[in-house]
């Protein structure tokens, strides 16, 4: 039974005090089955509600089937436990089989995550939150205490690295849970310690700490993620994120402290949102200091596609229509835009951003690989990031460049691999005497899905041979 209407009306309630956590109101429903809850009780450590539940993860699984976790319900509600995320690179590879998108992004990362499950933002278009099962399914964050302390191990057998993504699947500034554990700033500690850069992703108003985190490294960056220009239509979309004035407000606060500040505006949902909002937005984040904005439409997969269309009906039920009309089309395995207006968009996006004095940058937007009478050949998709669209104007897709780095021992420094390109690995060349990129890395000139393994060799191979 699908219960999103109950969370919706209760996100929509106009009494709603955005000050406190809203335990009731925003738990997804699933967790509420009396067979799912078992034992409950005050933490005599800090005082935090907590409750004994059956997760499953598949929907609707049977009591049997489902593992009792102990959920605390305040700060928000969350699971700690042991896991095992290691850093390591982006998922996809230059190359992959022919039904496979292949990678799009050029701004190399390292991936991190010291929140995971469901994301207490709750953006109602998030693919995070759009998840049925689980943790996601129940509205449940799951956090590992331990987390920071596992990626300082791993760093000490670590010889190719680069920026610390922190995070690029759930929100790092979660103010409750972040009072008390502390794993983005402690996370954050171990990209410093080592002399890498770092990129902050958020919906809130970063603390302090992250700006003098920020300013310890030349390639480091904030990153912002703002979808709409309206105040009204953000606080929708995002129902626990800091308001948009106050994000505006950091925007400027990042870019007068001297840090360098990158916009995802991402994902766009025309027809909710306008061309002429985004081109407002365009403006007004330049005017206050931003230096790069990233575009991406939204896109999903096919089986909860239907869910987005009626979040979108139920939120915005004027515009809906419109935006239903445009969410029709597949490229490479997932319901996105019409190619034609993501096309046009972005064309305008181009001009306003250079009239706006700041650069312009993609996220795994596609096109369909056509012959040269423009029949279809195939609907995997073709990155529109590639030079020869002409789209991206920035070094790299997420803003400036950002190289490398690599040491020869794990006792050494990280030294920046100054052989790297503005475009970094994925449009790096390879020099026809050794088929090798100018680093001499064949894995780095694969342009690979880095796995931890792929970390543990040096990645500067004409300087620092194989360690």
């Amino acid at each position: 039974m699908d219960k999103q209407p109950q969370l919706q009306d209760a996100l929509e309630d106009p009494e709603m005090d955005e000050a406190k956590p809203q335990y009731d109101k925003w738990l997804a429903m699933e967790g509420t089955d009396a067979n799912h809850r078992g034992q409950s009780g005050i933490d005599p450590e800090t005082g935090w509600r907590w409750e004994n539940r059956a997760i499953g993860m598949t929907r609707n699984a049977k009591t049997e089937n489902r593992k009792w976790l102990k959920v605390f319900l305040d700060p928000d509600p969350h699971v700690s436990m042991d896991q095992n995320v290691p850093l390591r690179g982006w998922y996809k590879s230059r190359v992959e089989l022919p039904s496979v998108r292949a990678r799009p992004c050029f701004t190399e990362a390292m991936l991190t995550q010291p929140y995971g499950g469901s994301c207490p933002v709750r953006c109602q278009f998030c693919y995070i939150n759009n998840g049925i099962r689980g943790y996601r399914g129940q509205g449940i964050t799951v956090l590992d205490p331990s987390y920071p302390d596992k990626i300082a191990k791993q760093m000490k057998s670590v010889r190719t690295a680069t920026a610390f993504y922190i995070s690029s699947f759930t929100e790092p500034f979660q103010p409750r849970l972040e009072a008390h554990y502390h794993n983005t700033e402690r996370l954050a500690n171990v990209a410093t310690h080592y002399g890498l850069p770092i990129f902050f992703l958020s919906r809130q108003v970063p603390p302090d700490w992250a700006i003098d985190q920020l300013r310890h490294n030349q390639y480091s960056y904030q990153q912002f993620s703002i979808n709409t220009s309206s105040a009204k239509d953000w606080r929708k979309l995002s129902p626990f994120a800091a308001s948009l004035p106050e994000l505006l407000d950091a925007v400027e606060m990042m870019h007068k402290a001297g840090v360098y500040v990158s916009i995802q505006c991402n994902p766009i949902s025309p027809g909710v949102t306008s061309n002429d909002d985004i081109v407002e937005l365009i403006h007004t984040l330049a005017a206050r200091g931003a230096d790069h904005m990233i575009f991406k439409f939204v896109e999903i997969v096919h089986p909860t596609a239907k869910s987005m269309i009626k979040r979108m009906e139920r939120l915005f039920p004027d515009r809906a229509p419109k935006f239903k009309e445009l969410f029709s089309e597949s490229i490479g395995s997932m319901k996105t835009i019409k190619e034609e207006y993501r096309l046009n968009a972005l064309k305008l996006f181009k001009k306003e951003t250079q009239k706006a004095g700041i650069t312009m940058g993609l996220c795994y937007e596609y096109t369909y690989e056509r012959d040269a009478n423009g029949k279809i050949l195939n609907k995997t998709g073709i990155s529109l990031g590639h030079p020869s669209y002409g789209l991206v104007t920035a070094d790299q897709c997420h803003g400036r460049r950002v190289p490398m780095f690599s040491r020869a021992n794990t006792g050494d420094e990280f030294e920046e691999i100054t052989d790297c390109p503005p475009s970094g690995c994925l449009y790096c060349g390879k020099e026809k005497e050794t088929g090798l990129p100018p680093c001499g890395s064949e894995i780095l000139g694969e342009a690979k899905a880095m796995l931890p393994v792929d970390l543990k060799s040096p990645g500067w191979k004409r300087k620092h041979g194989d360690g």
